[in-house]
């Protein structure tokens, strides 16, 4: 290498060749250390159970289509969509896709035309397409078998540059990311058994939905495997917003790192989480979540800052109501607990804490309160 770089500079034993030479040989070693980076995705996901609710659209997939100029990821959806946008905006070098679906009835509507699509969606009009999307999936729902025996998707995987089959081992053979999106937890011990020594050590695994990560994990430890747990945890259908949530607390931070960073770059934003909170945060109780922790920061700032409260003293009555409004549901049953505390005895008291943050919320849960008199 020494000679080769004396005849490009002529200048033998100088500092220009020396520092030359040192170049050269840390880009010929940056290229050696860098490996291809794989992702194994188990699952393919169908449309059916997204159109059956009504609420969904292709919001996030239209983006990521007009941002490549691929307009067939405009109605991807699931996994699928995930994996396009690590493809295309994360720079991953090879996306896998398994799925026993792949065997059976993979159904793909060719119906709509992807760039009325994008155009809808990018005008803020989505209904003027969903509707017609969701009908014709129901139309199809009746014939197509359900997962794992069929699927209804609008683009095949292998045109958006993934690889397609219906075999976990060799998918997660030598990939540094494996992404799950399995049934449900009570089912994921006999299916992961069934690869887990495939896995390499230190590969980092993931899961969607369906599992909580401590479940996730405890199923890695009960079988020995070395691996590196947290969520890749859309929030919502992966095809409508651009988020991810990422549990800490069973992943080494380098493995934490490299998500947030495929993450920011691929779903848009990403957000660490705390493992046990992944739930409260993502799933259908984000809506108690969310008002119950508006509502313990509210408290905070107007006790300790405006009463003078101490913060300790503060906490303890916070967990007095929190603790022991969880225990009366967990007594009486979400469905009868207002029959054991009436709405309506709130109204006579909340509203003495209507000054300060809490000034923001109060008046509108004593308004919903008071529609129980």
């Amino acid at each position: 290498m020494l000679e080769r770089l004396k005849k490009i500079f002529g200048a033998a034993g100088t500092a220009e060749t020396v520092k030359a030479e040192e170049n050269v040989d840390a880009i010929e070693e940056t290229k050696e250390i860098r490996k291809k980076f794989k992702v194994a995705i188990l699952g393919a996901g169908c449309y059916r159970t997204h159109a059956a609710s009504g609420i969904t659209n292709f919001s996030r997939a239209c983006e990521v289509a007009e941002a490549t100029g691929k307009e067939n990821i405009s109605m991807t959806h699931s996994t699928i969509e995930m994996g396009a946008e690590l493809l295309e905006l994360a720079g991953v070098d090879e996306v896998v896709v398994s799925d026993p679906v792949f065997d059976g009835d993979f159904t793909v509507i060719d119906d709509f035309d992807y760039a009325e699509v994008i155009a809808a969606h990018k005008a803020g009009n989505p209904e003027d397409v969903m509707p017609a999307i969701r009908a014709r999936v129901n139309e199809l729902a009746e014939t197509v078998p359900k997962p794992s025996k069929g699927a209804l998707h609008f683009t095949h995987p292998e045109d958006l540059g993934m690889k397609c089959m219906n075999d976990d081992a060799e998918a997660v053979a030598d990939a540094d990311w494996v992404m799950t999106w399995l049934p449900e937890g009570g089912m994921q011990p006999d299916i992961i058994k069934n690869f887990a020594d495939d896995i390499k050590d230190g590969a980092i695994v993931t899961h969607a939905c369906t599992i909580p990560t401590p479940g996730l994990n405890k199923i890695f430890e009960d079988l020995g495997k070395n691996v590196n747990v947290a969520s890749y945890h859309p929030g919502a259908v992966p095809e409508m917003k651009g988020q991810v949530y990422i549990a800490e607390g069973f992943a080494d931070q380098a493995s934490i790192d490299t998500l947030m960073d495929l993450g920011t770059k691929a779903r848009g934003s990403a957000f660490t989480l705390p493992a046990n909170m992944v739930g409260p945060v993502c799933d259908m109780c984000s809506a108690v979540t969310a008002i119950t922790y508006a509502g313990i920061l509210a408290y905070r700032d107007t006790v300790t800052q405006i009463l003078g409260a101490p913060a300790g003293f503060a906490q303890s009555m916070a967990y007095e109501s929190l603790i022991n409004v969880t225990q009366l549901m967990q007594d009486e049953g979400i469905d009868k607990i207002d029959d054991a505390l009436n709405p309506a005895a709130l109204l006579g008291t909340a509203d003495s804490m209507n000054f300060g943050s809490l000034s923001e919320l109060v008046p509108t849960m004593l308004d919903y309160l008071g529609k129980e008199e």
